[in-house]
């Protein structure tokens, strides 16, 4: 009884969700219009906003032993409203330590670390230069140690 008291109710609660369709009605006779207005929605069926953004940064980077120059790229793609733009910023400490911090390694990162889209949608990926650059004095002069630092990408959605 339970079993079908149950699927009753699952009939009663999908004939509630439904949404009656309604037709205008056009008299017969000569020139007779209807006009019709159709929407687009900001959302997509399932109700989640549709607008979005994605940075794909690099995986962890290890820096070759003397290299003055090492590449972190970033990439981005977009479908966002009018007047929204995807800013994104990266920042490092500028030091590389080793483990127990007592040696360091200086670097510089060069290229795009503010970097604010100039348009609402970009399909192909629109990658921006960033290089983690390390001088040959300072290589010449560190001790041999595995060194690290973190950077860290934010990205967020800004109105221009």
């Amino acid at each position: 009884m339970k079993k079908i008291i149950a699927i009753v109710m699952s009939l009663v609660m999908m004939m509630a969700v439904t949404v009656p369709a309604f037709a205008a009605d056009l008299t017969q006779g000569p020139a007779n219009n209807g006009d019709v207005t159709i929407t687009t929605d900001t959302k997509d069926a399932d109700g989640n906003d549709v607008e979005r953004y994605t940075v794909t940064i690099p995986a962890d980077t290890t820096i070759p032993w003397g290299q003055d120059k090492t590449a972190v790229d970033y990439a981005i793609t977009s479908q966002l409203r009018r007047n929204h733009r995807v800013e994104v910023s990266v920042a490092g400490s500028g030091a590389m330590k080793t483990t127990d911090g007592i040696y360091k390694i200086a670097y510089t990162l060069v290229g795009a670390t503010n970097y604010t889209t100039t348009q609402p949608t970009i399909v192909v990926p629109d990658v921006q230069s960033l290089d983690v650059v390390i001088a040959e004095t300072v290589w010449a002069g560190a001790v041999v140690e595995e060194y690290s630092d973190i950077l860290t990408y934010t990205a967020e959605l800004v109105t221009v």
